[in-house]
């Protein structure tokens, strides 16, 4: 299993990685669960429905995540499918979000083929950009079908003269 097969991952990544869980992630039943170890899954601790301080504590997850989110920052500029993914946080929510959230993607991917020796392949960047513009017209259509409305595409956009 090659982990620098994912894009934005380097050895040293990998090495920070392996030296802190090891080879085998069979402890983490659910990807869920890893990424939540390495602290990069989204938890805002409350109590009577307001926001709790919580100190922080150095750990071997701290330091995995602290890689990840270099591995992360690392994909901004990549003609990838990660970081198409990077960069369309980061238009939608900010570059910190878009560094956590795509932190998050690489440690799901990394469980995968670890844990059940799932290859990563790259689909490119105009893969995932073509992907996303049809998500968000189904969505969009779907949002106008619920208002009693039926979109039409212009007739510009159909002709390719």
């Amino acid at each position: 299993m090659d982990l620098t097969g994912i894009d934005g991952i380097s050895v040293e990544t990998v090495q920070t990685v392996i030296s802190e869980y090891g080879p085998d992630l069979s402890r983490f039943p659910i990807e869920h669960q890893f990424v939540q170890h390495i602290t990069l899954a989204p938890h805002r601790p409350t109590s009577a429905g307001k926001p709790v301080k919580t100190k922080k504590r150095g750990s071997a997850s701290t330091r995995v995540a602290g890689v990840l989110r270099m591995a992360a920052l690392s994909l901004r500029h990549s003609e990838t499918a990660l970081g198409a993914y990077y960069r369309q946080i980061a238009r939608r929510a900010g570059g910190d979000v878009a560094v956590f959230a795509s932190a998050r993607k690489l440690a799901t991917l990394i469980y995968r083929l670890l844990r059940w020796g799932q290859p990563y392949v790259d689909e490119g960047a105009a893969a995932y950009e073509k992907r996303y513009q049809e998500a968000r017209i189904r969505s969009l259509t779907t949002a106008a079908k619920s208002l009693g409305f039926q979109l039409t595409p212009k007739a510009s956009d159909l002709d390719p003269a």
